[in-house]
Order: structure tokens, then C-alpha cells, then sequence
């Protein structure tokens, strides 16, 4: 186990926005409140649902599980636009995640060349204007990773000063290393000492878990993480790979009826997604605890914890040892 001194990081479940952003997933209205109820049964402190405005199914994905009640908040996603703020607050979600990109490439690609003067005043606008509507807020410049240091302050700061109730860093492409997460986020604790800090990393480069723990040792307080690591693209951080890493470390508690249910819900989302999950997937993949090399089986046979770093048990797994001429057998 670590020695890293505890801090309780706080999980934001984001497969209910991210899973509908991944390749052929389509989740129906039955699947949307299920996976909502067992998020919070595996330990999620908040559930990040889709974006209201853009359809009436998003809607009623979005009402159903404010309905539910699940005494957990509910945080539906807007653009910085009046109408995308109004169909948050009518979605009757506590909080709005209000999301611009201000560096060159988002102003260019997504926003029409809109002047970065343009952009500060709609950001304002839209913070404010969601305060006005009893929101909380929490603000993204979205390729956080990408924007230049002084701009992306000066735009925080800006929606701090409107109201903003948490800053969210956002690595949308998922270009950053450990190193230059732990360098920012220090910076952006730094900056900004009282405020509620937000991480969300993209795993383009397979770094997402590696990227996240550093965040969270260099003092963010919520991670954004979907079951599977589902999301656009390459996905995002895996809400069972980052809760068990922090139970290794001993930063954050996992009860076995929390693991069990990371491990219900991977297999549910894995079938109403169509994705499934690597037979060598860590923690969660069918050869995860599957012993074959010979010196590798002597051990594990006095003790399992020559090579496993967590008990299988925790997951409702055991481990097995398949010695090499038993190899061609393993999927019979």
C-alpha cells in the first residue's frame, strides 16, 4: 500500500453524458435510470447526466433521474447559451456544467472566430445567468490542456467573479503526461485556493488513470470518471480503475458492496453499450487474475499475493492457475 497521505477525492459519474458521446452506443430511457441507481450504489458522489437542449429524449433522460431522487446531486451539461442554461434549470437538475473552449482552435472550429473580448462576456453572461436561475454552476474551458496559461486564468477567474461554484480542467483530447498535470493543477490550486476543482481527462493516449492520480495528488477535490471508461473517442478515466487505485493507496474507501457493484454495473454497461471490455482489462477483464506461467502458479499456490495486487474477492472474482499445457483450454 502507499504512504501518500489520505485526501478524499470526490467522483463525478459521467457515463450517462460521455456514453452517449461513445462510438454505436445508444442507452434507452430504461438503461439511463438503471445505470444512474447503480453509479450511486458503487460510491459516486455526483451523476453527470446528458445536455437537455439538444433533444426531448435528453430531456426526459435528464428529469427521470432528478425523479429518482437518489440523494445524490444531478449535474446536466450547457453550453454558454441562455437557451442551454434554460433547459438545464427546467430538467429541474441542481447544477449546470457550462462549457466554452477560448483557444484558438476552438474559436476557429467551434465558435466562429467569436473574439476572445466575445467570449468573456458570454461567459459572464451565462454564469450569471444560470446563478440567476438557482443553479450552481460548475465552468469548463473545455482543451483546458491546450489554452494558454494566462487566458485560461483570466477566464476563470472571470466566471469565479460571476458565481461560478467549481472549476472543472478538462484535457480533452488527452494529451497531457503525469508530469504536466501535477506542474498545472498545482499552479491552478495556487491560483484559485478556495475554490472547488474539477479534473476531467480523455485516455487518447492511454494516460487517463496515470494523469488523474497525479491531479489528485497535486490537490483537485472531483474527478470525472464513466463505468468502462466509456466515452468519445478513447473514453475517458474508468470510475473502477480509479476507485480501486485510490483504495490501494488508501485514499478513499471501497467497500465490497461498492465493488461489487462497479462490477455489476461494468457488465451492464458492457452489454447495453456493445462494448465490451478486453479479456486483459485490469481489475475487471476475465484473465485479470489468471495465472499460467509455471513459476508465476507455484507461487500464487502459497501466495496469491506474489502476484496480485488486489484480493480478486474484493470484485466477487478468485483467481485462477492454468499452467502452460492447459493454455489451449482456457476459453473451452
Amino acid at each position: 500500500m502507499s504512504d501518500i497521505a489520505p485526501q478524499r477525492c470526490r467522483l463525478i459519474d459521467a457515463t450517462l453524458r460521455e456514453g452517449f458521446q461513445a462510438a454505436g452506443t445508444i442507452f434507452t430511457a430504461g438503461d439511463v435510470t438503471r445505470i444512474a441507481k447503480q453509479v450511486v450504489q458503487c460510491g459516486a458522489e455526483m451523476i453527470e447526466v446528458g445536455h437537455p437542449y439538444i433533444s426531448d429524449e435528453a430531456m426526459h433522460h435528464t428529469r427521470s433521474v432528478v425523479d429518482m431522487q437518489l440523494n445524490v446531486p444531478v449535474l446536466a451539461h450547457a453550453r454558454a447559451s441562455r437557451p442551454d442554461i434554460l433547459a438545464v434549470a427546467e430538467s429541474h437538475a441542481e447544477w449546470v456544467g457550462i462549457f466554452i473552449g477560448v483557444n484558438e482552435i476552438s474559436r476557429n472550429a467551434r465558435l466562429g472566430g467569436r473574439s476572445f473580448e466575445e467570449l468573456i462576456d458570454l461567459i459572464e453572461d451565462s454564469v450569471s445567468y444560470a446563478k440567476s436561475l438557482g443553479l450552481l454552476v460548475r465552468f469548463t474551458i473545455e482543451d483546458s490542456s491546450r489554452t494558454d496559461w494566462h487566458r485560461m486564468i483570466e477566464v476563470y477567474s472571470r466566471a469565479v467573479a460571476a458565481g461560478a461554484d467549481r472549476l472543472c480542467f478538462a484535457d480533452s483530447v488527452g494529451i497531457m503526461e503525469p508530469q504536466s498535470v501535477t506542474d498545472v493543477i498545482t499552479r491552478f490550486r495556487r491560483q484559485y485556493p478556495d475554490a472547488e476543482l474539477e479534473v476531467h481527462f480523455h485516455n487518447d493516449r492511454g494516460l487517463a488513470i496515470a494523469n488523474t492520480l497525479a491531479a489528485i495528488d497535486a490537490g483537485v477535490d472531483w474527478v470525472s470518471v464513466s463505468i468502462n471508461g466509456l466515452g468519445e473517442r478513447c473514453g475517458i478515466t474508468d470510475h473502477t480503475l480509479i476507485a480501486t487505485n485510490l483504495a490501494f493507496r488508501g485514499t478513499r474507501t471501497l467497500s465490497q458492496t461498492e465493488a461489487l457493484a462497479l462490477a455489476a454495473v461494468s457488465s451492464d454497461v458492457a452489454r447495453c453499450s456493445g462494448q465490451e471490455i478486453s479479456k486483459s482489462y485490469p481489475v475487471l477483464g476475465k484473465y485479470a487474475f489468471t495465472h499460467t506461467a509455471r513459476l508465476h502458479v507455484l507461487a500464487v499456490e502459497k501466495d496469491t499475493h506474489s502476484y496480485e495486487w488486489i484480493d480478486p474477492a474484493l470484485i466477487g472474482r478468485c483467481h485462477i492457475v492454468m499452467p502452460i499445457r492447459q493454455r489451449t483450454q482456457i476459453d473451452v
